[in-house]
């Protein structure tokens, strides 16, 4: 198992631009990594829930994770992700990323089964132990309909092949709960998935964000991320309000569409969805274009 180091900072959620025929978008892929890190964040995060990792054929999959380290040519840190309901299919498509470059793959619990916390940590030992690259907890149960309960964060935070968590929760209370059962284990960080919470996650102890907001506001939530840093609170604090805005404006249509269209009226992709998920109309469209412009994103 590879050596891991903790990956503190700002990473985007990335959407995965498909053509209109249902097929990686090459070219669309390059114009959104450059968009992405131009904005100074410190990687990608591919394949997760914003890149419609269910939505896409296994070859796919890996098809993405091939063109996006392309695309970022060693520039930042790349993340890929595996998820589904077969256990061997997740393990089939972590052996499948040996060698390419990620640094590691965020991985849910199987959605569907009503996991205990016991069969919870039995799953991810069992991962982790197959997998050669490190693994992110992925804690997003609005999707799952499983919670990795603090207990079991704690646990696998000291496996030599579990290197964080992201938590999409939502939940204030529990992101401060697993901050602190794993504030002894140096290397793993604690991402909030809550491109909202960021200011808040990294003032009780996180480590930053892998957010869908991040598509949209690279540059802003960079920004923050680099004012804390440096100790600059009501900087960070100042900067929370405009993140928040703009993920509200892509309250439209079903997740995760409206994050690909932002990078739709930014000109960088095609506003195509993996099945089933619909795209969003052009009315919708041009209603969140006119959302982004009020908040001075898109001209």
């Amino acid at each position: 198992m590879p050596e891991a180091k903790r990956y503190e900072g700002v990473y985007a959620a990335m959407s995965t631009p498909l053509t209109a025929e249902r097929e990686i978008d090459h070219a669309g892929v390059k114009r959104v990594v450059d968009h992405l890190l131009t904005g100074g964040i410190d990687g990608l995060s591919i394949l997760g829930s914003t890149g419609e990792c269910n939505g896409l054929r296994h070859p796919q999959r890996r098809e993405m994770l091939e063109t996006t380290l392309e695309a970022v040519a060693g520039r930042a840190t790349v993340f890929t992700g595996a998820a589904g309901t077969v256990v061997d299919d997740i393990v089939a498509d972590l052996r499948a990323t040996a060698g390419m470059g990620a640094a590691g793959a965020l991985v849910p619990p199987p959605f569907y089964f009503p996991l205990s916390t016991a069969a919870v940590i039995a799953y991810y030992e069992h991962v982790a132990e197959a997998s050669p690259v490190p693994l992110i907890l992925y804690n997003i149960p609005r999707m799952t309909k499983v919670q990795i309960a603090v207990d079991a964060v704690a646990r696998l935070a000291g496996h030599p092949n579990i290197i964080g968590i992201k938590d999409s929760s939502g939940e204030f209370g529990y992101f401060q709960e697993v901050v602190e059962a794993t504030r002894d284990q140096p290397r793993f960080c604690v991402l909030t998935g809550s491109d909202g919470m960021l200011a808040a996650a990294l003032f009780v102890g996180g480590h930053g964000v892998i957010g869908a907001g991040v598509n949209v506001v690279p540059d802003l939530e960079a920004k923050l991320y680099q004012a804390f840093k440096r100790g600059d609170r009501e900087g960070a604090l100042a900067i929370q309000p405009r993140i928040v805005a703009a993920t509200a404006a892509c309250r439209l249509g079903v997740f995760p569409a409206a994050y690909k269209g932002a990078l739709v009226v930014k000109g960088l992709c095609g506003p195509t969805m993996s099945r089933p998920i619909p795209a969003l109309t052009d009315p919708e469209l041009a209603q969140l274009r006119d959302r982004l412009s009020a908040l001075g994103i898109v001209g």
